[in-house]
């Protein structure tokens, strides 16, 4: 049975604020896999919530989100695995994704970086949906963050 999306109890139990699109990644995907959801009611893309999608990423990325306690719980299930914070910058040299353990305090101490390529098939979908919904932070008179 598909869960209806648009129920005040759907929304409560996710945290979801009307009008507000958001991402959340999940913190159990497996070794090398990340998966994002994005929650909109205005602009979807592959979801009937918005947005959801698996990647390929380096271990480092799993085994540090596999660290933090889930926090939110998912669009399409009542699993609590997932965790906020999660933000995706356009600078003018790239994309990247940034993870904020801590919720985006901006602490790099607690944010995993990664580059993105907008010429990936999947990370282009991510792109359409984040800017049909203005889910991108536009940096693109700086460089991207490096270490």
């Amino acid at each position: 049975m598909a869960i209806n999306t648009t129920t005040l109890a759907y929304k409560t139990e996710r945290e979801i604020e009307e009008g507000v699109p958001m991402l959340q990644a999940r913190v159990n995907a497996g070794s090398g896999t990340l998966h994002l959801q994005g929650w909109s009611n205005t602009f979807t893309v592959n979801r009937n919530y918005g947005w959801a999608a698996k990647f390929t990423v380096p271990p480092q990325m799993t085994t540090w989100l596999a660290k933090h306690e889930p926090t939110h719980t998912s669009f399409a299930s009542s699993e609590k695995v997932y965790i906020r914070g999660v933000a995706i910058i356009e600078y003018k040299d790239g994309i990247q994704l940034w993870i904020d353990g801590g919720q985006l305090g901006g602490n790099l101490d607690t944010t995993f970086v990664l580059d993105m390529n907008p010429n990936k098939p999947t990370v282009a979908e991510m792109l359409d949906f984040l800017r049909g919904n203005d889910l991108i932070v536009d940096r693109t008179d700086a460089v991207r963050w490096t270490q």
